[in-house]
């Protein structure tokens, strides 16, 4: 990084003496000296014009003037030139070769500000290496705050910062959690900023500040500076945690995924019932890893993308297939599970066809082939074609996270949506009473078709008709739904505990129960 220093310049000419004349200056404050230099007349002689006394007083001026000139300002025209921009641009306007920093990217001083520039690097199948080319794209700036705004920076605290960012920007922020990786600004917490511009001409930008919580913000805090792309992000679109596993014992890989496709992960496999001198708790197979996916590219399957695996960093990477006892446990440190073979990922967005999905990742996601013909709102699909292995996440807002009630009196029916095995319908009469009927429901989240449904656990071959439909209050803030339940093998199913008043039919309007 460049230096930060500043020479000082000194452009008067000092004569061999100084001559105290009345009227040569109207505020001594505006004497600049040495240090050493004493610039006061031993008889402290004042002279005032009447030219003086008819001049304002500047103090106030001078301080307002201070404190303009201290504002944090606006993103230097420098700073915005370089969002959208190629290295092949970079190196036209005189920057210098970039070296490799890590990851495919590359780093290069900046010719025209007191930083560094970043760009992706271009990832070669035939060598499997990275090289930055012309065409290569901007990442980032890094370098001290200070460095990218107008104005001349002090130390202040965030809601001071923020505050005067938004004299030119509207301006969201938020602290997130740094997985102490080289893909954070910082090892610890940091301050996340998005600035959109008032004025539509500019180009909008996020900065990252290694800032934790409660401290504050001065010219030589380290930051990240990021154009911020019209273009969509995928990352951005998914849910960040995903997890592979069978569904059964006490293991299961679990990554969490970050905007710009770098993640950290752990797997683990406890067996507790593995015991031995030393290790009474039992046995735990442990992997603590972290790496960079590429950015998603779309493929000829609709709603179907293609993501390489570029990084891999496992922790303790020398102690793999070692052993060790900690706490009366005994530690397996173990490979990844998930990322065997590892090379390129597929990812299935909701939409996507199951036909469309090999059967080894059909056999890991969780979802019937007799219910799901495509993948379901809120949930979504990564799978490792070398191994075979398929990670599952959802958003934590979709509806299989949330469940709606009906209430009659004491009695009530819970309808809890679920994308394994199908969605519950539950007729209790009370609080302290087993479910009178118990259904599942073969929904997808989305037909409003008529559903032959089964009993959940005492299945006798009883059918049951339930239609599910979208109520006109409903939101995607407020669940709510229209549901009709008919007993076909018995006409005569009393459902007045439940307000109905006709045997064998049940409908009524279900809303969401809010913890």
């Amino acid at each position: 990084m460049k230096s930060r220093g500043r020479n000082l310049f000194i452009t008067g000419i000092m004569t061999a003496g100084i001559m105290v004349l009345a009227g040569c200056s109207s505020n001594q404050n505006d004497i600049k000296s040495e240090p050493d230099m004493n610039l006061e007349s031993e008889s402290n002689i004042s002279v005032t014009t009447e030219a003086e006394e008819e001049k304002p007083d500047n103090n106030d001026v001078t301080l307002a003037d201070q404190d303009e000139a201290a504002a944090i300002g606006e993103l230097k025209p420098e700073v915005i030139t370089y969002f959208e921009s190629t290295y092949g641009d970079f190196l036209k306007q005189g920057g210098a070769d970039a070296e490799f920093l890590h990851g495919g990217r590359y780093i290069a001083d900046c010719p025209d500000l007191d930083a560094e520039v970043v760009y992706e690097g271009m990832w070669h199948d035939d060598t499997a290496d990275f090289s930055i080319e012309d065409s290569s794209m901007f990442l980032r700036l890094e370098g001290n705050t200070s460095a990218f705004f107008t104005g001349n920076m002090k130390e202040q605290t965030v809601e001071e910062f923020i505050s005067e960012l938004e004299e030119n920007y509207s301006v969201a922020s938020e602290y997130r959690e740094s997985a102490g990786t080289a893909y954070y600004v910082s090892g610890e917490d940091y301050l996340h900023i998005e600035l959109d511009s008032k004025d539509d001409e500019e180009v909008n930008s996020v900065i990252e500040i290694a800032c934790k919580e409660g401290e504050k913000i001065s010219p030589d805090s380290y930051c990240w500076v990021m154009g911020q792309s019209e273009d969509s992000n995928l990352f951005t679109e998914m849910p960040g945690k995903f997890a592979f596993s069978s569904g059964a014992g006490g293991w299961s890989t679990d990554i969490e995924i970050s905007e710009d496709g770098s993640f950290v992960g752990q797997y683990h496999d406890s067996d507790m019932g593995v015991t031995g001198e030393g290790y009474p708790n039992g046995t735990l197979y442990i992997c603590n890893f972290s790496g960079k996916f590429s950015n998603p590219e779309p493929t000829d399957k609709e709603y179907v993308y293609s993501m390489k695996l570029l990084e891999m960093n496992i922790e303790n990477e020398e102690k793999i297939g070692t052993e060790e006892i900690v706490d009366e446990t005994l530690y397996v440190y173990s490979t990844p599970y998930g990322f065997e073979d590892a090379d390129e990922f597929l990812i299935y967005l909701p939409g996507a066809s199951l036909s469309d999905m090999t059967e080894e990742c059909r056999s890991w996601i969780f979802l019937s082939d007799a219910i799901f013909m495509k993948v379901p709102d809120g949930y979504f699909v990564i799978y490792n074609i070398g191994g075979q292995e398929a990670f599952t996440g959802q958003n934590e807002d979709s509806i299989w996270y949330r469940s709606c009630r009906y209430e009659n009196g004491t009695a009530y029916v819970n309808f809890s949506p679920s994308y394994y095995m199908g969605s519950y319908l539950n007729f209790f009469t009370d609080e302290n009473s087993p479910s009178a009927l118990g259904l599942s429901v073969p929904w997808d989240g989305k037909s409003t078709e008529t559903m032959e449904c089964k009993k959940s656990w005492d299945d006798d071959g009883t059918i049951v008709r339930v239609t599910i439909e979208p109520d006109e209050g409903t939101t995607s803030e407020f669940l709510k739904y229209v549901i009709t339940v008919e007993c076909i093998a018995d006409p005569q199913f009393d459902f007045s505990a439940w307000g109905s008043s006709e045997p064998g039919r049940f409908r009524a309007v279900f809303t969401e129960k809010k913890e």
